[in-house]
Order: C-alpha cells, then sequence, then structure tokens
C-alpha cells in the first residue's frame, strides 16, 4: 500500500489530497498544527482506517522531530507539503507588517524544508520518492512584470514565500537527483 504524508491536511487542499488519496486506496498520514480541533479530518479519520491523524508544527523544530521520531524510518511514497498561511495585513509599503512576512516565510519555505529535512530517508524508503508542495501562480516573476499584481493585490508576504518555496525545491530536485528522488512544486491559481 502506497504511503502519502500530507502536512496541513486539516483544512481546505490538504483536507481535500486526504480524501482523495485514501478513496484510491493510500495510507495516509494527515498532520495538523490541532488535530483536536481538526473536525472534517477527524470525521473522516474514524470512517477511514488507513487514515492516521498525527500532530505537526511545520515552524515547530520539536513538533518536527517528534514526528520524524514517531515514524522512525517508515516508508512515504509522496511527503505533500500542503500547509501555508496567507498574512492580509500590512500588504502595502508604508504598512508592512514584517512580522507577518516572517511568519510566511517560517511556514511557507522552512516548515517544507525543515519537514522534508527531517522526513528525507523516510522518503527514500518509499517506492515513489516524491516531494511536492502547493505553490500559487502568484508566486511567477513572470506575473509581477506582466502586471497580475494590480489585479492580486500586493501580497508581499505570500508571493515572496511561495517564490522563494519554488526556487528551493528546484534546487532540492537538483540535490537529490542522483539519488532518484523525484520532486515537484505543485501550483495552483490564487
Amino acid at each position: 500500500m502506497s504511503v502519502l504524508l500530507a502536512t496541513g491536511a486539516n483544512r481546505g487542499l490538504g483536507l481535500e489530497f486526504v480524501r482523495q488519496y485514501s478513496a484510491d486506496g493510500w495510507e495516509v498520514l494527515a498532520t495538523s498544527r490541532q488535530p483536536e480541533q481538526s473536525n472534517e479530518l477527524k470525521q473522516h479519520a474514524a470512517q477511514h482506517p488507513t487514515v492516521v491523524v498525527h500532530r505537526l508544527d511545520v515552524t515547530d523544530e520539536e513538533s518536527v522531530q517528534d514526528l520524524a521520531d514517531k515514524l522512525d524510518g517508515k516508508p512515504i511514497d509522496v511527503l505533500l507539503h500542503s500547509s501555508g498561511i496567507y498574512p492580509r495585513e500590512g500588504q502595502h509599503i508604508g504598512e508592512i507588517d514584517y512580522d507577518g512576512w516572517r511568519e510566511a516565510l517560517e511556514t511557507n519555505l522552512f516548515g517544507v524544508m525543515r519537514v522534508t529535512e527531517a522526513l528525507l530517508e523516510n522518503v527514500m524508503a518509499g517506492q515513489r520518492k516524491q516531494i511536492a508542495a502547493i505553490s500559487t501562480s502568484l508566486s511567477s516573476l513572470r506575473g509581477v512584470q506582466g502586471g497580475s499584481v494590480a489585479q492580486a493585490g500586493t501580497s508581499y508576504q505570500y508571493r515572496s514565500s511561495k517564490t522563494a518555496l519554488n526556487m528551493a525545491l528546484s534546487i532540492l530536485a537538483k540535490e537529490l537527483e542522483p539519488r532518484g528522488s523525484v520532486s515537484c512544486c505543485l501550483t495552483r491559481a490564487g
């Protein structure tokens, strides 16, 4: 049975990936910062015995290490990073919220890399050896140059964190190439 580990699985795209993969017969390791408050995820896991919910805060090294210790060598076929934040405040020059920007980088970029480092050997033990992250078309530098900033708002924190994520995963794919790992960055609009 193939194994998916999905971060940010308590809502949105992460929860939908959990639903889709478990419906296809995969074992799903679904993570949430606060599993006790993740009602839809808990309901889904209660109805699907191949879904196991784990606590994980991608911004907390201890939380990441705790999960890595629990999964001690368990093969993971697909490591899917779907946790992310989109700060809403301080999005215009003269009022930029730098704390929000740091939080976006901590979650959307550093969290992905932190979890990937901690679980890399689990992925390498899997059959598929895939690492994926949810990105956005808003992270495209071409879009900024083409004028889409006005259409989508400024979103300094979110857009720059996802642009950095795209670059980090490109570097990761190149670094892991000799080991036979497939690393990709998924893109969605919005």
